[in-house]
């Protein structure tokens, strides 16, 4: 069985679906995580998160929910652009694709765990020469250059034709869209239909 996961390194729900995602691949589903940038909007800087505000509920029921997988998790204090990540993980992902798993983790890690602000290139740099240590200054030249970005706007023209407008969201098979970090039954549910359904 099949299915694509689109994320964002800076959606706390797509961070706690990487444990939904743990949990199809150990259904043997095969899973495959699109990028999606879930705020173009946000400068390259990023934005300063305040502890009370409006998502200070939100990243509660995260951590909460998180312990619940075992899943570390520390509030972000910032909420950086993601777009440059997204970029260079797609270029890792194209050059050199052993090494995108780790990168992916790396980089929801970064953001989630250690508090690191993955829009800065430096901080990116060092996440990629952490995984691909020998080609991180190449992917510096070909993310500058522009590739990867087209990687990104293909991954999301696509998770729009299937009406995906959010992270993260599931497609499984080509057909079947589930939006958000949902109970792991259903998840277990889905895939035992699907697979009923296909013998």
């Amino acid at each position: 069985m099949q299915a694509l996961v689109w994320s964002d390194y800076i959606c706390p729900w797509a961070y706690l679906g990487r444990d939904r995602t743990r949990l199809l691949r150990s259904l043997d589903v095969a899973v495959t995580p699109m990028p999606y940038e879930l705020h173009p909007e946000l400068p390259a800087g990023g934005r300063a998160i305040r502890p009370d505000g409006r998502m200070a509920k939100a990243y509660a029921d995260i951590a909460a929910l998180c312990t619940e997988v075992e899943l570390p998790f520390a509030t972000p204090r910032l909420v950086p652009n993601s777009r440059r990540a997204l970029e260079t993980a797609e270029v890792v992902r194209g050059r050199w694709p052993e090494a995108f798993d780790a990168l992916d983790d790396a980089l929801f890690s970064a953001h989630f765990v250690d508090g690191v602000d993955i829009g800065d290139p430096e901080v990116i740099d060092a996440i990629v020469a952490g995984v691909v240590a020998s080609g991180a200054s190449a992917v510096r030249t070909a993310v500058d250059s522009g590739a990867g970005a087209e990687a990104v706007s293909r991954s999301m023209a696509l998770a729009h034709d299937h009406g995906v407008a959010a992270t993260p969201a599931w497609l499984f098979e080509g057909e079947l869209v589930v939006p958000g970090a949902q109970p792991r039954e259903l998840f277990e549910r889905i895939v035992s239909r699907l697979r009923a359904r296909t013998r």
